[in-house]
């Protein structure tokens, strides 16, 4: 863990959430952990992952992630293309849509269970993949979705 409760609101409200060794960062309107996850002696396909993660008060959750893996591009393409094409998703995943991110091809659905909702995009990095999500109780639908734009829009990426 390389930050924990971190961020200071700006005159909006939210904050400047940059990774520590992820070269990305979003914006927030809560507080927020900045963490590392090494998978080097896992024999996943994962072999290291960088994390921004908030969770508010009312379960509400804001998911950043830049997942390396040790295949590099090949894995990333792989996986990236499967839920492309709306396989390796949740079965309750509604409204896939493949789109671009600027120059990065991206892919958002919305996942609707009995009790949770939430928001998804995963973008296609050169050899990484990147995924961010705001998930909630399913009684805060409408509060979550009015985050979804902000925070998605916000993603920056620079130099890993």
């Amino acid at each position: 863990m390389h930050r924990s409760q971190a961020g200071e609101p700006d005159a909006s409200g939210w904050m400047l959430a940059t990774s520590t060794e992820g070269g990305f960062s979003v914006r927030l309107p809560i507080k927020f952990n900045d963490y590392t996850a090494d998978e080097s002696a896992v024999s996943g396909p994962v072999l290291r992952s960088f994390s921004i993660e908030a969770n508010s008060p009312n379960k509400t959750k804001f998911y950043a992630s830049r997942i390396v893996y040790r295949d590099g591009a090949k894995t990333a393409q792989l996986f990236f293309a499967r839920w492309e094409k709306g396989e390796a998703l949740p079965r309750d995943a509604k409204g896939i849509k493949p789109h671009r991110v600027g120059a990065r091809r991206a892919v958002d659905y919305v996942q609707l269970g009995e009790r949770d909702v939430a928001y998804a995009r995963f973008l296609l990095l050169e050899t990484d993949l990147l995924t961010m999500f705001i998930g909630s109780p399913r009684g805060l639908d409408a509060t979550t979705q009015h985050f979804v734009a902000p925070f998605f829009d916000s993603l920056k990426i620079s130099a890993k």
